[in-house]
């Protein structure tokens, strides 16, 4: 496998960290995967997936999103993603990354995975740009959760009128993020919510990459986000032939242990898309390709694609 980080400049002229991971023999190369990222983490954090996918024949592109890894210039620009319409721009900086994907390999198919807030950016990309792309994988998605999402942007909105646009939102993750080890006392403070796998909630949590505090603007951005993916004209837009799989934990808490990705299951039939398949995992918990499990996953993953190739 060959491994390379580059730089690419986004449409408004911002600098972005991009990942890519292709088989020794470039010839061989049959399709290819491209990843979209949680908060709280970057790119490389998917370097085992990758090189799962490339030993299976694909080239893999991973973008470090505005305000996460390598993209951050800095320890100041970790969690935050633009001035203005910062969940908009991480979509077109996606958009923009997978069509230098296509360009390298013309003519090959194009899946995107997309995890956690990563997710949610691909559900916003298949409702606008389904057609630059040939199927969709959402891990650690949720579904409509409307009521909540509006009174997460009053509260968020509040805190940037107070002067706090560009300050760690320290309360508004407190918030967010209440309750999602309960299931999981034994381990409070460990992230235990992520995975079973304790070595990994553990380099998580030294991970000055993924241990920080996103500012209140990125929290704005992420709720008006969520809120407008799930309005009915927007899923709505995703077209009735488009392949998408949705995979959960059911021990994962993002998703209402499984009932709000569910829901959007369940919409996504109810709209007509014919090749919209769901899956739980017992026992699973936030991040699928760290779990306990995470050959099953990958090797769910890997197929579902086989299929649609």
């Amino acid at each position: 496998m060959k491994r390379e980080t580059f730089f690419m400049h986004m449409s408004d002229g911002k600098q972005i960290a991009v990942h890519r991971w292709l088989p020794d023999k470039k010839s061989t190369i049959k399709g290819i995967v491209q990843l979209s990222h949680g908060m709280n983490e970057y790119a490389m954090r998917y370097d085992g997936f990758a090189e799962f996918l490339t030993g299976a024949g694909f080239a893999v592109y991973g973008e470090d999103h505005r305000g996460h890894g390598e993209t951050a210039a800095s320890p100041d620009e970790l969690g935050y993603l633009a001035d203005v319409a910062g969940f908009q721009r991480v979509v077109l900086d996606l958009r923009q990354v997978i069509q230098k994907a296509k360009n390298d390999f013309p003519g090959k198919k194009i899946f995107l995975f997309a995890h956690s807030f990563g997710s949610f950016i691909g559900q916003s990309f298949i409702e606008q740009y389904s057609y630059d792309i040939d199927g969709c994988i959402l891990c650690g998605t949720a579904g409509p959760r409307q009521a909540l999402m509006c009174f997460a942007k009053f509260l968020a909105k509040l805190f940037i009128l107070l002067g706090r646009k560009k300050k760690p939102a320290k309360l508004l993750a407190a918030i967010s993020f209440a309750g999602y080890n309960q299931r999981f006392p034994e381990n409070e403070g460990n992230e235990a919510w992520l995975t079973r796998d304790f070595e990994i909630t553990q380099k998580y949590k030294n991970d000055p990459l993924c241990k920080f505090v996103p500012k209140t603007m990125f929290y704005y951005d992420m709720f008006s986000g969520m809120h407008s993916i799930h309005k009915n004209k927007a899923m709505k837009a995703i077209p009735r032939s488009f392949p998408v799989f949705m995979i959960v934990g059911s021990d994962d808490p993002v998703g209402g242990y499984g009932k709000t990705v569910e829901k959007l299951y369940e919409i996504y039939k109810k709209n007509g898309m014919s090749d919209v398949e769901y899956k739980v995992y017992p026992g699973g918990r936030h991040e699928l390709l760290n779990e306990t499990n995470k050959e099953e996953v990958m090797n769910d993953i890997l197929a579902w694609i086989d299929a649609r190739m």
